[in-house]
C-alpha cells in the first residue's frame, strides 16, 4: 500500500500583482479529503501551502518543482 496522496482536479485562480494559486483536493491513505492551496507569484518568490483548516507553511526550496503550475503541484506531491 502506497503512503503518497491521491490528489485530484487542480483548480487555478488568479490575484493582483502577479499572484496566482493553485487549489487541489488531496487524500492521503485512511485520511478524509482535504482542499490544498498553494499561493505564488508570477515573478518567483516563496510559495505559501494553506490547508483545510488554514494553517499556512512556507514551501522550502520551491524551485526544486520547477515552474510554479499544475505540474509543479503534482511534483510536490510526488516527493512526499
Amino acid at each position: 500500500m502506497s503512503d503518497k496522496p491521491e490528489i485530484g482536479k487542480i483548480s487555478n485562480a488568479n490575484g493582483i500583482a502577479g499572484q496566482h494559486s493553485y487549489s487541489v483536493p488531496v487524500t492521503y491513505p485512511g485520511e478524509d479529503t482535504n482542499v490544498v492551496q498553494f499561493v505564488g507569484n508570477t515573478a518567483g518568490g516563496p510559495i505559501v501551502m494553506i490547508t483545510g483548516t488554514g494553517a499556512q507553511t512556507f514551501v522550502t526550496d520551491p524551485e526544486r518543482f520547477g515552474e510554479f503550475s499544475p505540474e509543479w503541484v503534482r511534483r510536490f506531491y510526488e516527493s512526499a
